[in-house]
């Protein structure tokens, strides 16, 4: 079923100045997800006079590489549903390609490394994410402290009860004058810190060669060390960026720091955690979780993670939110004038940021 247009439409694009001598655009969207980002821009319509477009359509592998050797892009247009650019079109010295411009976020899945060590360019939503990524956050602590996994389950064994006292029983807790620990310091922590100063919270943070200083320039005490961070936090968020030093860094006696009661919120990445020392440490009461990331997405039953019945689990929609995806289309229709102007590029990816991206 198509899904419905985002509240939003985008305005008709922009076109270059000139003509983009040599220049080919493949827009490989399915038709819901360029419905939701462009409403009913015409890219093609608007732009075929100054350079060729099309709009490529696949059922399978075959037909999306015949796409590419046929019409030989210099720029690609895609989104989550594009399938993986091959390696002997992406990083041949003598690919056409030049240029992807991804309306969403991680390009792992679609660009090989390859491609930008070859000197391709690569932009996305970059920080317009950020501040709902914070915001998700934010929800999910405070909708565990307030214990909202037993509020149906308590309203039904209560609903025939004359006089009943939930606080108390859920053991709700409030996030004013807390702990607060951050683990990562990036876009998404920084949002958070602004959003969490209207809790009257102390912040810490810890993040892998993060200067102290920038922490300290943004109001939040650093930590020497991921266990002195879980040890002082009662509200842990985990939004550290995933690279081969923070993958399983926090395991079983890093999560043992924790205070009892404590609530751990993942909003980063899931393979920075072991799962099976976080559901030891929830499956027992002693701390309290909520994540939107899992190592296994989409997450299946058999996740041991799953089966925990206090636990929050969303299905990784953090990001930007559906009222939001017009602003990320128009960021890469601009992007696109960009490069066709030959005018620097916002949000590009480099090879850091792709190594740090899952």
């Amino acid at each position: 079923m198509p899904v419905a247009a985002a509240p939003h439409i985008v305005s008709p694009p922009l076109t270059p100045h000139s003509p983009a001598l040599g220049e080919r655009l493949l827009v490989a969207l399915s038709e819901e997800e360029f419905h939701a980002f462009f409403g009913e821009t015409s890219i093609v319509d608007s732009w075929n006079s100054t350079l060729p477009c099309k709009c490529a359509s696949w059922t399978n592998r075959t037909d999306w590489e015949h796409t590419l050797r046929e019409f030989r892009p210099t720029v690609l247009l895609s989104c989550w549903s594009t399938p993986r650019l091959p390696e002997s079109f992406a990083n041949a010295a003598d690919s056409p390609l030049r240029y992807v411009c991804h309306v969403t976020g991680s390009i792992r899945g679609l660009v090989p490394r390859g491609f930008l060590e070859r000197g391709g360019l690569v932009t996305n939503w970059g920080a317009m994410a950020a501040p709902q990524v914070a915001e998700h956050a934010l929800l999910l602590a405070l909708a565990t402290l307030r214990n909202q996994p037993q509020w149906r389950p308590f309203v039904q064994q209560n609903r025939l009860q004359t006089t009943w006292h939930p606080i108390p029983d859920l053991q709700t807790k409030s996030l004013f004058g807390k702990r607060v620990g951050l683990h990562g310091f990036g876009q998404i922590a920084r949002s958070l810190v602004r959003l969490l100063k209207a809790f009257d919270v102390e912040i810490y943070a810890y993040s892998n060669g993060v200067p102290p200083g920038l922490m300290e320039s943004c109001g939040v005490t650093p930590c020497e060390s991921l266990g002195q961070l879980f040890a002082r936090s009662e509200v842990l968020f985990e939004c550290e960026a995933l690279t081969p030093q923070s993958t399983n860094s926090v395991n079983e006696s890093i999560l043992a720091a924790l205070t009892t009661g404590a609530v751990f919120v993942n909003v980063g990445r899931g393979r920075v955690v072991e799962e099976k020392a976080l559901w030891h440490e929830a499956q027992s009461g002693r701390i309290r979780i909520a994540l939107d990331v899992m190592v296994e997405e989409p997450v299946s039953g058999h996740s041991i993670l799953w089966s925990l019945p206090n636990a929050i689990i969303s299905p990784h929609i953090g990001g930007p939110t559906f009222d939001r995806f017009p602003q990320c289309g128009r960021q890469a229709l601009n992007n696109m004038i960009r490069y066709f102007r030959k005018e620097p590029l916002e949000s590009i990816v480099s090879t850091e940021i792709y190594d740090r991206s899952t």
